[in-house]
């Protein structure tokens, strides 16, 4: 768009949300019956076709190179995975993850993405972008796979912001129904990463208590009872994230993004709705407006009822569209 202004001509670009995606995710190959499938992007997809989101910019990414990798995770387990190599067998690291021939290349097209997706925001490419990746990342510790994760896709982002992109303040929100212990155990030393997490407690991986604030008091844990309801969710978002994201004022926001506690999904007890996430998204928005410069990354994590993680899902990028 052109403004003319007293013999001025002033230019201003418009930027959109882009999406980013790779095929490489449905090659991803886990056990018959597991519900962190490949059909959760097959219905996400087809959800986002049939929503005609008009100026939804779509891109894919190159895998992340080991420098990458190693912001989040140590030599000792990169190395680890990049040993097991699976040819046409699916072999079990715990009794929930499992890796296929492609996964560890879907994992760390996964992470580039999210790369991309920064870089693309730095560069004034893009306002904001969702990252639509599978394997998740948020239960991947430092040197540990689990919970279906083997790389850590946001905690990696924010590492990457702070020490390759030299930006001092990032905050991470996971409102994944399960706690985000990776993104946790690798920000729990850094004051400049602040990690927010809403979660049902007692649940898998049985992490995430309110004692748990980081060494540098980084980390905010706000787990919630079975049955948590809208109100519930929607106060903690008003008394507890906001405030301390303004508290924190940060230059850049993560959004580890999991429709597990929608009130259908079988993988939680929690009674959230849709509109729920659309609150907390446009939330955060106008969080990231007043201080981040609409800076925002979000990255998909769980969500394992297909129509409504790809409903829920949906909504969540038309949020960010808007």
């Amino acid at each position: 768009i052109v403004f003319l202004n007293q013999n001025k001509i002033n230019v201003m670009i418009m930027r959109k949300t882009a999406l980013y995606y790779n095929d490489v995710f449905l090659e991803h190959l886990v056990p018959i019956g597991h519900p962190e499938n490949k059909n959760r992007m097959r219905f996400i997809l087809d959800k986002i076709k049939k929503s005609d989101l008009k100026g939804l910019k779509i891109n894919s990414a190159k895998p992340a190179n080991y420098n990458i990798l190693r912001l989040g995770h140590s030599d000792k387990y990169l190395n680890w995975l990049d040993r097991l190599k699976p040819r046409e067998e699916i072999i079990k690291i715990d009794q929930d993850t499992f890796m296929s021939k492609k996964s560890l290349h879907a994992a760390k097209i996964g992470v580039g993405c999210v790369i991309g997706a920064i870089d693309s925001i730095l560069e004034m490419q893009n306002k904001n972008a969702f990252c639509l990746i599978r394997p998740p990342g948020h239960h991947a510790e430092r040197e540990k796979a689990m919970g279906f994760c083997f790389l850590n896709n946001i905690a990696i982002g924010a590492k990457y912001l702070k020490e390759i992109k030299q930006i001092d303040k990032i905050a991470i929100v996971d409102f994944d129904v399960h706690h985000g212990n990776g993104t946790q155990n690798i920000l729990w030393n850094d004051p400049d990463c602040l990690f927010i997490s809403i979660h049902q407690s007692n649940l898998f991986p049985f992490t995430g208590l309110e004692n748990e604030t980081g060494n540098k008091n980084n980390i905010l844990n706000i787990p919630v009872n079975a049955n948590s309801n809208s109100f519930e969710f929607r106060y903690i978002v008003d008394k507890f994230v906001i405030p301390r994201l303004k508290e924190f004022q940060p230059k850049f926001l993560l959004i580890s993004a999991g429709f597990d506690g929608e009130k259908n999904d079988q993988m939680s007890q929690t009674q959230w709705v849709e509109s729920d996430f659309i609150y907390l998204t446009k939330k955060l928005k106008n969080l990231a407006k007043k201080y981040c410069d609409n800076r925002i990354v979000s990255c998909l994590e769980g969500g394992y009822h297909l129509e409504k993680l790809a409903s829920c899902c949906v909504s969540h990028i038309k949020s960010l569209m808007e």
